[in-house]
């Protein structure tokens, strides 16, 4: 590129980055117009006072893009707000008297922080708050005052980080957030406040996807056609028409006797004449992985699904070696990969890193070490490249703005008692009154300040006035699982993030070191102070005992005189911060060409949140790992005009997107719908991967009724590659069917204490056969279970000092193990409902069964799966004809001797039950045909009972 279309590339970025750093909705464009963050009238609308969302129709096309934008956005926003706005509108007829208060400002390079102290006496013992999920960073928040009570005032701000040391550790704790509008900052650190945090929703996820989708209504895609549904066959994208030669070579991967020729007659292949290149004997790519390649590199939209262990990600990898070998010929800008978590994106990173591309990965939670020196922070460090003029005269002036805001605060707060210069200034005092503390006759204290000497007995340390936060007394390790802000299982947040994330800056504290001391004989001091400065020109005049009201009057009112100038300054720093963010964006767009960046990856919330810096990549080619569960607004506010390539890799019969308002999700809203599943309901073509690499045949057998086209690669066929479990005498699958009770605990979720012990057991029994503990994982659908099974792995006495794999199913997607324990929990006690929950969603039952190598080993009732409702029958008996076919069914009636076997600790012990050609079972279990009438002929009451709230804690919380 030459040096001038260099320049003109650079100020495209510029402007890109500017457009997105300064966004600013025009007033007069509906939805187009909303504010990032919610406003004080969408929090405290009443339930009649919120229209419903449009609906959005997933499976026929939109009458228009803006419709079809609208829809998305309304809905999304919907889900962000709604939490807080019920939190709200229950605490409005609630608690009182709260005490939140604003203790200082962080002046960080992301602009003015408010660092609050708030009271937890509501609950019972301290918080555990290394292992709580209470204000997490980018949750929302409301804010009123203690006297209006959300009435009328609701200031809304975001948790900026919640520290532990000197911060959540303190009595009373500390957290920080920022302001969305910076006119509701509070200064008054004597100020008694509420703040409401909701339980459900997390607003972070969602804020900028709407932003983005704002910036998407303004723009021109290649790629809308799509997103409206009016365009649903194969194109090419106009750089591969333009040149349609890329480079397969890459995809032989074995030496054939014609490997020269075959190898250059890949190295331009035409991608636009024709299928897939014709490689067999010489790719370890099967045909459905090619074809699934060639539809990845050669369209506008190739959508690829990959049922489970058909190989996704290594598929999705061959395809971005052929595009940047093709790259690497032609130039071009780098290609964006975005996954749905940080654990899945640092391993296709890796992947593109063992395959010799240069990466950068956008955002900093990476765990992996491999990765970690390639993300733009450590990148940028290691280039260090030279500030420029305008950055380096940005941060003087963000330094010049903090030391006005410092100057100002001091002259209101700090060490020295308040000057009498200051508050004629303000017009506080009249001359008068200023020159009765001037009287030369009397001494002035020269360190404190003429007030000093006429406040005398009334002066009094601030702190003595402050509110005394009861300490709260600490639980044992007993006490602590039983209350409900202790979760035992979480990994210590606090600490895990703590020297990583913690935003610094300098620290300008809102606190009088000294003031007055109260009248005890007035109970309305504040109109009697009022009135004594009022009435006397001579301060002196003013009795003893009133000076130290007068002066706390006089310290609030000069406060009041202050606080505009004071908000005009953090208004001014926040602008400041916006400068320096795009001028850091700016430069850190240098770094593609600088280090030859080939490969930019995110997750797809970074894919928002970042919005700004990719779009000035102006980037061709965007590829998304498990899109089927990533929300469509986060990928369709990611459609960059440069954009001419969107390819998605998923499967949609696998999890869908989360949603945190439940009848959001479902009909007519779909906000539980991913744009993957909506393209494949619109009939657009895909290609799916037909050969599973994962499961031995046995297991496989009980999912292909879910993939008819499924089928077995050689690599599992092959028992060396896929040995017996040890121990299980060739039975490498079963079914373990009772109708032990369920139960609920504290939190509102299910668990079953019976089959949890007989899954411990099992898992000892395996371990003593010589199967290591790290190749087995335990599954469930509940949490509940996750923390019961939990505790008794780690009470076993044979499995002490172990690490237990127990993860619920909607944690599990994309993992893998040699060995899966599934436990299904549900069972009604006699007389009740059959009742299945969660374990209706198809999606999550393909998970569950999918995920084991070599042994899958099911736990549950099948009679209340069956009987549950029709849907769930149809379910779960594919999965068990799946079981029942091959004879692997074990009924809890005829397990005695195997729970015995189960029980005993012996190491290297071989279960009699599961002695080699033993059959688990006596006689072959029922298929679904022969119980097909269950559901007709069942008298119980098959009414479906949707499961409770999963974390079982109130929806709002309320900070006093």
């Amino acid at each position: 590129m030459s040096q001038l279309g260099k320049i003109d590339t650079m100020q495209r970025a510029l402007d890109i980055v500017n457009e997105h750093v300064y966004f600013s909705p025009e007033a007069t464009q509906g939805w187009k117009s909303n504010s990032e963050l919610p406003q004080a009238r969408e929090i405290l609308a009443t339930e009649n006072d919120t229209k419903d969302p449009p609906e959005n129709p997933v499976d026929t096309p939109w009458a228009s893009k803006e419709a079809y934008l609208e829809a998305q956005y309304e809905i999304l926003r919907r889900e962000g707000v709604e939490g807080l706005r019920f939190s709200v509108g229950l605490y409005k007829d609630a608690i009182k008297n709260k005490k939140v208060r604003v203790k200082s400002y962080l002046m960080s390079r992301l602009g003015p922080i408010a660092r609050v102290e708030f009271s937890t006496k509501r609950s019972t013992y301290r918080i555990k708050w290394q292992q709580s999920r209470r204000l997490r960073p980018g949750t929302i928040v409301a804010i009123s005052t203690k006297d209006n009570n959300f009435k009328t005032i609701c200031k809304i701000a975001t948790i900026a980080q919640r520290p532990y040391r000197d911060g959540l550790d303190q009595d009373p704790p500390l957290v920080d957030l920022m302001w969305a509008n910076t006119e509701d900052a509070v200064l008054d650190p004597n100020l008694e406040l509420v703040m409401v945090e909701s339980r459900n929703g997390y607003f972070e996820s969602a804020r900028h996807a709407l932003v983005g989708l704002q910036h998407a209504a303004q723009t021109y895609s290649p790629l809308d056609k799509y997103l409206i549904g009016n365009h649903v066959h194969d194109t090419p994208p106009a750089f591969i028409e333009e040149y349609p030669w890329m480079d397969f070579s890459s995809l032989i991967h074995r030496a054939t006797e014609n490997g020269d020729t075959l190898r250059e007659s890949m190295s331009t292949f035409h991608v636009l004449e024709g299928g897939p290149p014709g490689l067999q004997g010489a790719s370890t790519l099967d045909d459905s992985q090619l074809e699934g390649v060639h539809k990845i590199v050669s369209n506008e939209l190739a959508i690829v699904q990959g049922p489970p262990g058909t190989g996704k990600t290594f598929t999705s990898i061959e395809a971005i070696k052929v595009i940047l070998s093709t790259r690497r010929k032609q130039g071009g800008p780098p290609i964006i990969v975005a996954a749905q978590t940080n654990h899945a994106l640092d391993q296709i990173l890796i992947h593109c890193l063992n395959n010799g591309a240069n990466i950068l990965r956008v955002g900093r939670r990476t765990e992996s070490p491999m990765i970690r020196p390639h993300t733009v922070y450590e990148t940028r460090m290691r280039c260090q490249e030279v500030q420029d003029k305008r950055y380096r005269g940005l941060v003087h002036s963000h330094r010049a703005n903090i030391d006005a805001i410092q100057d100002l605060v001091s002259g209101v707060f700090g060490d020295n008692l308040i000057s009498p210069s200051a508050l004629l200034d303000a017009g506080i005092i009249t001359q008068d009154q200023f020159s009765s503390l001037y009287d030369e006759s009397m001494e002035t204290d020269v360190e404190k300040g003429p007030f000093a000497l006429w406040l005398g007995d009334s002066l009094i340390p601030a702190r003595i006035l402050r509110d005394q936060h009861p300490t709260q007394q600490d639980l044992d390790e007993a006490e602590a699982k039983r209350e409900i802000e202790f979760d035992g299982d979480l990994d210590n947040i606090a600490e895990d993030e703590e020297d990583l994330d913690r935003i610094r800056g300098q620290l300008i504290e809102l606190a009088h070191m000294w003031s007055g001391r109260e009248p005890s004989h007035v109970s309305r001091w504040q109109r009697a102070a009022a009135r004594a400065l009022a009435d006397n020109s001579d301060l002196f005049c003013i009795g003893p005992d009133m000076r130290g009201a007068v002066y706390q009057l006089l310290q609030a009112k000069l406060l009041e005189a202050t606080t505009p100038k004071l908000t005009s300054l953090l208004a001014q720093n926040v602008y400041l911060c916006k400068q320096l963010k795009a001028s850091k964006w700016a430069r850190d767009t240098n770094l593609i060409d600088s280090e030859g960046i080939e490969v930019v990856g995110c997750t797809t919330t970074g894919l928002t949140k970042f919005r700004g810096f990719l779009a000035a990549l102006m980037p061709r080619s965007l590829l998304i790992e498990e899109a089927a569960e990533t929300r469509e607004a986060n990928i369709t506010s990611a459609l960059f005009p440069s954009l001419q390539q969107l390819i998605l890799v998923g499967d949609h019969q696998q999890l869908a997107p989360n949603c945190d308002i439940r009848w959001l999700g479902e009909e007519p809203y779909n906000l539980n719908v991913s744009l993957f599943q909506r393209m494949v309901n619109l009939k657009m073509p895909f290609v799916m991967l037909k050969h599973q690499r994962r499961m031995k045949p046995e297991l496989s057998y009980i999912l292909k009724p879910f993939y008819p086209e499924l089928q077995d690669h050689p690599v599992v066929q092959d028992a060396a590659n896929r040995p017996d479990v040890p121990g299980m005498g060739g039975r490498n699958c079963f079914f373990f069917d009772h109708e032990w009770p369920e139960e609920m605990n504290v939190d509102m979720s299910k668990l079953n204490d019976q089959e949890a012990h007989m899954i411990v057991n099992f898992f000892s029994y395996l371990v003593a056969n010589s199967t290591d503990a790290s190749k087995i994982t335990i599954l469930t659908f509940y949490n509940g279970q996750r923390k019961h099974l939990l505790s008794l792995l780690r009470k076993h006495d044979s499995l002490i000092g172990l690490h237990f794999n127990v993860f619920t199913v909607d944690s599990y997607q994309g993992e893998e193990n040699d060995i899966v324990l599934l436990s299904l929990v549900r069972s009604p006690l006699p007389g009740n409902p059959f009742a299945v929950g969660f374990l209706e969603d198809q999606r999550r039952a393909v998970v569950a069964i999918s995920r084991a190598r070599l042994g899958f080993f099911m736990f549950g009732n099948v009679d209340n799966v069956l009987r549950a409702n029709q849907s769930s029958f149809v379910l779960w008996a594919k999965i068990w004809n799946g079981f029942s076919e091959q004879q692997r069914v074990q009924p809890a009636c005829q397990a005695s001797d195997i729970c015995d076997s189960f029980t005993n600790n012996g190491l290297g012990i071989q279960c009699q039950g599961f002695d080699e050609g033993a059959a688990i079972v006596e006689n072959v279990a029922p298929t679904v045909e022969s119980v097909s009438t269950m559901l007709e002929n069942s008298t119980t009451n098959v009414k479906n009972v949707v499961d409770s709230r999963e974390d079982g804690k109130e929806d709002w919380l309320i900070w006093f």
